[in-house]
């Protein structure tokens, strides 16, 4: 799953939002039956999953256009069942009607005979019955145009299901049968000449706003129609019978109104010349053999259930063949599993960070289920590969990360989770490679397909070839043979094909015995259990939730989670904890459970059979109302929720529930014990006994509750830490078993449900522990999270064999998304030693001081013993000596550790400008990194003490110039301070960087700056980082700031333009004589004074006006600001430099926006395109410019909110363009345009959609200096935003 442009909205207000309304064929279809509720009003839009072709939708297949020859046969032949009667053609395997042999009430089947059509191609069949049993009648069709190619069809009846099967092909090497297709092979049919005649059909379609559900009654007035209609579900009835049909068709390549499994039924209604309007129902295409496949498929076939009425409502109608239809259905693997998996989360690990190792997960389920009273939960883990999420795909097995644990901790995690009702699935993706996978090869890829570019450029998987060659099922059956079984689950990422890729993926996962979910609801739809677009509601948008159809989850509500809300039924969310898009939030996690889940997940231990506008029905004498907004359920006449408040009967006890706390009162016929559910487990609170048949519950608000009839079984033992060589390393158990403690020490949980030791502030406070079952003589490293209260200081000691670190502030701010502390100071402080037996004692001492100090995460591995340089090839989780800086803030890096994987990996390949690798297997790598900090040291991961110099060196390759600064900084007074950013020039081999830094001031620390967002091509790459002591330093460092600010970056010739500079004195002594000097390009003019004393923590801020020449060229320039001054008679200096532009000259004649150089350009995704739509992060890498299906040669492409600034200097008098939302967003995006003259709004667009054709937009801009060309999100965020501006072009002269 990906996670940009993704809008990240607030929670849908769904709860209450009733299934979409469908849309009726005809007005009156639904008389007297059940009403559709109403839609929700659309709000977020998203961005589209599918790659979206342009131009106008491909033309209805021709196949199916080839209507059926009209046959009357004189002499049908039967067969039969106890319930069925089925009459056929003997000419042609065809239903002609089914009659039911209780009611005698009948359906119709065929009234032509159709075409066979092989591989696309019509052929004339000759036909002959071969059998008939009286249950099955069986055919041969030969082809006299093509000889040695037959079929072998049949049509049996079994119960109430007919089926009809293509039994056998034989063809030869002349012809080898690849689809077939049987137009207008009518399976059944209504007529208006039948009472009730009705249809319902439906597509996949995950749009919450809408529905795709069409009800429609089949009367004389029905409208045939001109060509076939496709649908992915289909249900016909009359008044007393219903029929649902189910086949296992699907297309080899599908496209246009075929795909999406958007035909994987036809139907027609068609008028005869009486006026007889009857609508037939078929079969799409079915693959036998795939293009370029080696192995067939399985046997075609199609299924049709008749019933009478199935949910005894006395009523026959389309939910009747809906209940039907479970019977024939193709059920998901493991679709009975759903109703119990209470408990959805996301394990999260990404960019080398390991922030979730496996033993911690295993914890993690361990607290879930005793906060649960050990419902069920799916765990699915992504990143449990490679260096963490999209890393190394697609190698499923033999590549498991090892910061992590590795293969060994991954089976540890599964077998132990199988024990606390935890099943297990991972994150795969089966679209795109990345070049370190090790089954990366350019067989594998097209490696001139790109895909998602984050960390690494993938590559576009070549599907079909993966597939046909076997190396699909090969990658899954390793991870298969590895892993323990209670890995059931795949969670198979941004797969976008429909078909028989699609199909063929599911029948190799299906035979391997693995569950599948899906990132998008209609996706994988035969077997998908789960969708994470339509259980997350913060993650993209109402336009791509839920499947929207009432048909779809009357059927098989109790078999998915891939619903949209519903005001009865619902829907289970997933609200995220473990780093997954930055979420963290335990306390809203679990109150997810209780508010949603738990409630979804009862009813979907019954089916339903009977759904009205108000109430639903269910098996087990189960049913919801919703009336007057308020939700209500019984179950055995009693009720069991009232709105938000419920006593549901789970598995032999009971779950209590009240969000606002207080007394209910519900029905019971037995005594039973009340406990508080806790992160500890069950705590009684007492016994309620029935009086009258009911008992009272007291509860807290929004605090969840067991009842046991009795006393409950007793509480297992976490045993926390299991696995890992540490007793509860995340602090999870309040006693701190395992732990001994000194001073004040205590468990803190805080508003998020995080669980630290807190070591509270004055006296001296200590945690120790023996860490036994080491091997003597091996090294190992010992690690724990630790923040020191921010603003203090209090030196806290990490010590294990004899080797110790000392933390004593903590001012780098953790930027890990992935990482539930994320926007505190928590860093992981590590001490590496060598065991000296089979026993250490480890040990957390804060000194005393004021100041609490927190710790988390405990853990011990081993590793390599290191050396004086750091090589990056050790399985620690994180980036060696660095940790995330502020680049893009708290949101996932786009740094990682690399490995090596020749050539692919390397310089070379398909244009690679430098190695991943340096050296090594591995090295340190920032990919098209955003703009700002993006690592540096920590004092204790790089130590630079005061009065002494240092060396820092590293290996390194840099494939631009101007992208990347080496920073030196330090941290004093809250503050961080940059004193030298040293630009690295472009290194395409491997190169030394070496400077000298003299500790001082504060914390000293470097790191790496990048200067452009996200630039295409971008990469640095490090290794062998070192930090020399050179000894005593002879200077002293000067310890302040300057800071260089011009008002804009682009500066008007022959004008006075402002530029700030600002001297920080962050000495402890007043600065004296302080002179700060700005210096200019030859030829212009500067004027400002900067000079003064500045007392410590003050500041020297002067403004200067810069005057270019007027004929000075556009171009870059480079100002240069210093200062100096005095502290106790010594002399120090800081320097500070910036680069301006100067103005690029005005149009002179009638110009193309596209070919002017701007003054500046901002853009709600990536960079403004010229000439091309709005691609992704890269330049250049936006598709053509169409509108409405209209291309535009000239333009430009941006996303809202966008703004690009023109010069124009009075020389224009108008702007024109044709603007819109790019056709690349299909059916998603909203935009509003305008042009601001001088900051006056000169012309504005209505909103604009997706699909809307081009709307041109004028502007008069007579005397105008400067325009804006500004394009914002209409107000419901800027998800799918593409805003093109199509020939925009000024009028100038």
């Amino acid at each position: 799953m990906r996670q940009g442009p993704v809008v990240l909205a607030a929670a849908l207000a769904l709860a209450a939002t009733a299934m979409a309304a469908p849309a009726l064929a005809d007005p009156g279809a639904q008389a007297g039956s059940r009403p559709p509720t109403p839609a929700p009003s659309p709000t977020y839009e998203l961005p589209s999953p599918d790659f979206s072709p342009s131009g106008p939708p491909p033309p209805s297949p021709t196949v199916q256009n080839l209507a059926p020859t009209p046959a009357q046969v004189a002499e049908p032949i039967a067969i039969a069942s106890a319930d069925l009667r089925v009459e056929l053609d003997p000419g042609f395997p065809r239903v002609l009607r089914y009659t039911h042999l209780a009611s005698g009430a009948t359906l119709g089947g065929s009234a032509g005979e159709p075409a066979v059509v092989l591989n696309g191609r019509p052929h004339t069949a000759t036909v002959a019955l071969s059998g008939n049993d009286g249950a099955t009648a069986r055919y041969r069709l030969t082809f006299p145009g093509l000889p040695g190619v037959a079929l072998g069809a049949s049509i049996g009846v079994k119960g109430r299901v007919t089926t009809f099967r293509i039994d056998s092909v034989s063809d030869t090497e002349a012809f080898r049968v690849g689809t077939i297709d049987l137009p207008g092979h009518d399976l059944v049919s209504v007529s208006s000449e039948q009472p009730g005649a009705a249809t319902a059909f439906t597509r996949l379609d995950p749009n919450s706003t809408r529905t795709a559900d069409v009800f429609a009654r089949v009367a004389g007035d029905t409208a045939p129609d001109a060509a076939p209609v496709g649908a992915t579900y289909a249900i016909v009835n009359t008044d007393r019978l219903a029929a649902a049909i189910e086949s296992n068709s699907t297309y080899d390549r599908p496209s246009g109104v075929t795909d999406r499994d958007a035909a994987r039924f036809w139907h027609q209604a068609r008028k005869d010349p009486a006026g007889t309007v009857t609508v037939g129902v078929w079969s799409g295409q079915w693959t036998y053999r795939a293009a370029g496949s080696p192995f067939t498929e399985e046997a075609p076939w199609a299924k049709v259930v008749v019933t009478p009425d199935a949910n005894g409502d006395e009523t026959v109608d389309w939910q009747d063949g809906a209940v039907a239809f479970r019977g024939i259905g193709v059920k998901a693997l493991g679709a009975e599993r759903t109703r119990d998996r209470v408990v959805i989360h996301i394990p999260f690990n990404f960019s080398s960070q390991a922030t979730h190792p496996f033993l911690r997960t295993l914890d993690d389920v361990k607290r879930i289920s005793l906060a649960t009273d050990g419902l069920g939960q799916l765990a699915l883990l992504k990143g449990y590969q490679s260096e963490g999420h999209d890393a190394a795909h697609p190698d499923y097995g033999g590549n498991y990360n090892r910061r992590a644990g590795g293969l060994k901790d991954l089976n540890t995690l599964l077998k132990a989770g199988k024990g606390w009702n935890a099943t297990f699935g991972v994150h795969v993706n089966a679209t795109e490679s990345y070049p370190e996978a090790k089954n990366f090869s350019e067989q594998l890829v097209n490696k001139d397909a790109k895909g998602w570019n984050w960390l690494d450029q993938a590559y576009l998987i070549d599907q079909r070839g993966d597939l046909t060659r076997g190396t699909l099922a090969r990658r899954f059956a390793q991870l298969r043979g590895e892993t323990d079984r209670n890995l059931a689950v795949l969670y198979v990422d941004v797969f976008r094909p429909f078909g028989w890729v699609a199909d063929r993926t599911l029948a190799e996962l299906r035979a391997q015995g693995w569950q599948v979910t899906t990132e998008w609801s209609d996706k994988l739809e035969r077997s998908s259990l789960w969708a994470h677009w339509a259980n997350d509601l913060n993650y993209g948008g109402v336009t791509n939730k839920g499947l929207n159809s009432q048909i779809i989850r009357f059927i098989r509500n109790d078999e998915k989670d891939v619903w949209n809300a519903h005001p009865i039924l619902g829907n289970a969310r997933i609200v995220e904890f473990e780093g997954w898009t930055a979420e963290n939030d335990f306390t809203a996690f679990y109150r997810n459970i209780w508010e949603h889940n738990l409630p979804a997940k009862f009813l979907q231990h019954h089916k339903i059979i009977d759904w009205n506008a108000d109430e639903i029905v269910f098996t087990g004498g189960v049913r919801g109302t919703n009336r007057n907004g308020r939700r209500e359920w019984f179950a055995g006449g009693r009720k069991v929720l009232d709105g938000g408040t419920y006593l549901l009967p789970w598995q032999g006890r009971h779950y209590h529930y009240n969000p606002a706390g207080g007394e209910t009162t519900w029905d019971a016929d037995r005594p039973m014990t009340v406990y508080r559910l806790t992160d500890q487990g069950r705590v009684p609170v007492g016994t309620v006994t029935p009086v009258g048949g009911k008992i009272t519950l007291r509860a807290e608000a929004g605090v969840p509750y067991v009842l046991y009839p009795g006393k409950a079984p007793k509480l297992p033992d976490p045993g926390w830490g299991q696995g890992s060589g540490v007793r509860d390393p995340g602090f999870n158990g309040d006693r701190l078993d395992g732990w001994r403690v000194s001073g004040p020490v205590s468990v803190e949980r805080n508003d998020l449900g995080h669980r630290v030791a807190r070591l509270a502030g004055g006296a001296q406070a200590r945690l120790e522990q023996r860490l036994t079952g080491l091997e003597p003589g091996r090294t190992y490293t010992a690690s724990a999270f630790v923040e020191v209260e921010p603003g203090k200081t209090r030196p806290t000691t990490l010590e294990a064999g004899g080797q110790a670190v000392t933390i004593e502030r903590s001012t780098a701010k953790n930027y890990i998304a992935s990482d539930e502390k994320h926007d505190t100071y928590f860093q992981r402080v590590k001490v590496t030693f060598t065991a000296p037996g089979d026993a250490v004692t480890l040990r957390i001492t804060a000194a005393g001081a004021p100041g609490d100090v927190r710790v988390d995460d405990v853990r011990v591995f081993r590793r390599e013993p290191p050396g004086r340089v750091e090589t990056f090839e050790s399985a620690e989780p994180g980036w060696g000596p660095f940790v995330k800086g502020d680049a893009g803030g708290s949101f996932d890096a786009r740094t990682h550790l690399a490995e090596r994987h020749e050539p692919y990996t390397q310089a070379g390949w398909n244009g690679k400008t430098v190695d991943d690798v340096l050296n090594g297997d591995w090295s340190l790598k920032a990919h098209e990194e955003r703009q700002g900090l993006i690592y540096r040291t920590l004092p204790w991961t790089a130590r630079f003490e005061a009065g002494r110099a240092y060396e820092v060196s590293f290996s390194y390759q840099n494939a631009q110039a101007d992208t990347y600064q080496w920073v030196t900084g330090y941290d004093a007074g809250g503050a961080s301070v940059e004193t030298r950013r040293t630009p690295i020039p472009e290194r395409r081999t491997t190169a030394t960087f070496t400077e000298r830094v003299v500790g001082g001031c504060g914390d000293v620390w470097v790191g790496l700056r990048s200067l452009r967002p996200e630039q295409a091509g971008a990469d640095f790459i490090l290794d062998d980082f070192s930090v020399t002591d050179l000894g005593p330093a002879q200077d002293a460092p000067a310890c302040g700031s300057l800071e260089l600010a011009p008002a804009s970056a682009a500066f008007e010739q022959g004008a006075a333009n402002d530029v700030t500079t600002t001297f920080t004195n962050r000495e402890d002594a007043a600065a004296a004589d302080v002179r700060v000097t700005l210096e200019a390009p030859e030829g212009w003019a500067v004027a400002g004074d900067g000079t003064g004393s500045v007392e410590p923590g003050g500041r020297l801020t002067t403004t200067w006006k810069v005057t270019p020449p007027a004929d000075a060229p556009y171009d870059v320039y480079d100002l240069k600001a210093a200062v100096s001054y005095t502290v106790g008679g010594v002399a120090k200096t800081l320097t500070a430099s910036v680069r301006v532009r100067t103005l690029p000259p005005p149009p002179q004649a009638d110009a193309y926006a596209s070919d002017l150089e701007w003054v500046s350009a901002d853009n709600g995704w990536g960079p403004v395109e010229r000439d091309r739509s709005n691609g992704d992060t890269g330049e250049a890498d936006g598709g053509p410019i169409v509108i409405g299906g209209r291309t535009f040669a000239k333009g430009l492409g941006t996303h809202a909110p966008a703004k690009i600034r023109f010069y124009l200097n009075g020389r224009c008098t108008e702007f024109r363009a044709f603007v819109g939302v790019d056709d690349v967003q299909a059916t998603r995006g909203s935009v509003r345009f305008g042009v601001v003259a001088d900051g006056v709004e000169r012309a504005r667009s209505p909103v604009l959609r997706a699909a809307d054709p081009a709307y041109e937009l004028v502007a008069d801009l007579t005397g105008a200096r400067y325009v804006d060309l500004v394009a914002d999100d209409a107000g419901d965020g800027n998800g799918n935003d593409h805003a093109d501006w199509g020939e925009a072009r000024l009028i100038c002269g």
